[in-house]
């Protein structure tokens, strides 16, 4: 019984020094959660998970722990405040992917991401279509802010007493320089009839593709690799 009161206790006293610690590390640190602040919750994680279940652990042992982890966060906080150049080890920086319409493939081998993810990340903000995009930032936190390109600007056709249009699906056909084939066989098409298209892109093989998609309204989009 005296172990369940001290579980009891521990937990309601780790649950409002996280409350605190949140507190500390401000609202931008909770929506959007940096490398580091991943590190942070973490470590702060395993300070309460180890009070609990470690019967040495007493619960002032628990508080000194979150406290102190509460204190070097402000630190660091406060160090990258004063210090811009600190931010870049503390933080990450932005990452422009996608420049003037091109997929900057350096910047996607040096951050981890590849076309799929990429192509993940645009969708969850509505983007379909990469021939949309004129410039692409991969933020610290993982997510893409999107410049569109101007002609693709979203806009209410009903503004413009245009008659509204069949919304197209693009389907990806080369991703990385290769060849999709169950998309190719969603479409009806063939490796050869892809290859003849990409003869009017000055491309003899798939593997000069970066991407490559389709849409029934535009046609073929092909980027090939960079130099």
């Amino acid at each position: 019984m005296h172990e369940l009161i001290s579980i009891s206790v521990e937990l309601i006293v780790g649950l409002f020094c996280l409350l605190l610690l949140t507190k500390v590390m401000g609202r931008a640190s909770m929506s959007e959660s940096t490398p580091f602040d991943f590190i942070s919750m973490i470590v702060v994680g395993d300070f309460v998970s180890d009070a609990i279940y470690d019967p040495n652990t007493h619960v002032f042992k628990v508080i000194y722990a979150i406290f102190f982890w509460g204190i070097v966060i402000y630190t660091i906080d406060l160090i990258t405040l004063k210090f811009n150049k600190t931010r870049r080890f503390f933080e990450s920086q932005p990452a422009i992917i996608i420049n003037k319409g091109r997929i900057d493939r350096n910047v996607m081998k040096k951050n981890r991401v590849d076309m799929n993810h990429l192509q993940m990340l645009l969708r969850d903000r509505s983007i379909f279509s990469l021939r949309d995009i004129e410039f692409a930032i991969l933020e610290p936190n993982g997510k893409v802010s999107v410049l569109r390109k101007s002609d693709h600007e979203p806009t209410v056709r009903s503004d413009f007493s245009l008659q509204a249009k069949d919304v197209c699906l693009p389907v990806t056909l080369i991703s990385d320089g290769v060849i999709i084939e169950r998309n190719l066989d969603t479409l009806g098409k063939t490796k050869s009839w892809l290859m003849n298209e990409l003869k009017n892109y000055a491309v003899s093989e798939a593997k000069q593709v970066m991407f490559a998609e389709w849409r029934d309204d535009e046609g073929l989009f092909v980027q090939k690799m960079s130099n």
